[in-house]
């Protein structure tokens, strides 16, 4: 996706700089004029919206400043990417694992497993964190981030800055979020091909100076890394060589005897129509099926990507999730309704919102075992439209005969997953 700048190296600086006068002038009047990709800026300690955990897994350290002169795209087997020490202490994978295997949180779960393109089974997510490894960044780092909107991972792109606390993964790629649990990936774009974008400094997001050329971007390694060197935080002059776990194996059943464990690379289809990306999904022998997502930088039904991402592996014979650029305003999508009768007012309320719904809670005169706790729910299942309400009854015990005060739609429950439905 990057604006082509190697074939100047032919003309003179002269010439070249002609020439690159004449393209942009020709490029805004045609409409051919690269535009940048917007990333949301997201500072040390910040939790942005539609954060898929809200809880306590570590903000990271702030350093005030990149550790290294690094910039652009990098190998994630390169010394430096990222900032440590044999001691480090900045995020709690426990306590991300004790979230997603909580079965009130089995879309969440699954949502994170999708992103990151492994099975979403238990053990396999098991796994997969256990073989996370904690450090911080070094330098602000350009990643594709996934927030929780409507029942599935939102995709976006941000730069992270410089010490915020990430896990990796043993071919050196971020792969969680500490501080909210988001899943991470690799952006497709390059860091000179987007441009930071601050928002929400009122909730948090305190504002530093991006500096694009020393934004980095970290690819996938060639191979399995069995060590990685970080900069030592506590002096950055030094290096520290931290141990890796070794690669889990999550890829669940092959769908057929045919596909074995064999690792096939998904193509780059980003920009191509419908049909074509298909056929380079089916070409490589992935079934596939698509999923509307708003994406405003690309025409309406042209590929946004894919799932798991282009440029990296799949089982072979397993499918593919193609992205289809949409646009939200023609209407929202149905999801599935949760059935949540029994379980406590704030849990109920909480799966209604992580659906994509809103809650409307309607108190009634029960019994003391039924107190604070869902008696009813209309609609009680099936499907309804993306921010349509879902009544819940729920029984409050009384002492004179009368009905308390029951709480209103998004006003009561736990502070976790009250962005739902906003944009990150």
């Amino acid at each position: 996706m990057a604006c082509a700048t190697k074939t100047f190296r032919m003309f003179s600086l002269r010439t070249a700089a002609a020439f690159v006068a004449f393209a942009v002038i020709l490029g805004s009047m045609t409409g051919l004029a690269c535009v940048a990709r917007a990333a949301a800026a997201e500072a040390v300690g910040y939790v942005a919206e539609n954060a898929f955990f809200s809880g306590d897994l570590g903000d990271g350290l702030h350093l005030g400043r990149n550790l290294t002169d690094k910039g652009g795209s990098h190998k994630g087997s390169e010394a430096g990417l990222y900032g440590g020490s044999r001691q480090i202490n900045v995020c709690d994978p426990e306590l991300l694992l004790e979230f997603l295997l909580d079965a009130r949180n089995t879309k969440k779960k699954n949502a994170w497993a999708k992103a990151l393109g492994i099975a979403a089974k238990n053990k396999n997510v098991k796994k997969y964190v256990k073989s996370l490894t904690e450090v911080v960044l070094s330098n602000d780092t350009l990643v594709a981030n996934h927030g929780y909107k409507k029942g599935d991972a939102n995709r976006y792109d941000a730069v992270l800055e410089a010490g915020t606390a990430v896990l990796v993964d043993v071919f050196g790629v971020p792969r969680v979020k500490c501080n909210c649990g988001n899943p991470l990936a690799v952006s497709e774009y390059e860091p000179g091909d987007v441009e930071t974008k601050f928002s929400h400094q009122d909730k948090g997001n305190k504002k530093w100076k991006v500096k694009k050329n020393r934004v980095v971007r970290v690819e996938k390694a060639d191979k399995p890394q069995d060590s990685m060197t970080v900069v030592d935080v506590k002096d950055p002059a030094e290096r520290v060589e931290i141990d890796l776990p070794p690669e889990p194996d999550v890829t669940g059943t092959a769908p057929d005897d045919k596909a074995g464990t064999e690792q096939v690379t998904v193509p780059q289809v980003r920009g191509l129509s419908e049909t074509e990306a298909t056929q380079r999904l089916k070409d490589q022998g992935f079934a596939v099926e698509t999923k509307a997502v708003d994406d405003p930088d690309l025409d309406l039904g042209l590929a946004a990507g894919t799932e798991p991402d282009g440029g990296g592996t799949a089982d072979a014979g397993s499918t593919v999730t193609l992205l289809i650029a949409t646009d939200s305003s023609t209407g929202a999508p149905s999801v599935d309704v949760p059935s949540v009768v029994g379980w406590s007012q704030a849990d109920a309320e909480q799966a209604i919102r992580d659906a994509g719904l809103v809650p409307d809670i309607v108190p009634q005169a029960a019994s003391t075992e039924q107190a604070g706790t869902v008696i009813d729910q209309n609609p009680a299942g099936g499907q309804a439209e993306t921010g349509s309400t879902v009544t819940l009854t729920v029984g409050q015990a009384t002492t004179d005969g009368g009905t308390a005060d029951g709480g209103t739609a998004g006003g009561t429950g736990t502070d976790a997953g009250t962005d739902a439905g906003t944009d990150a």
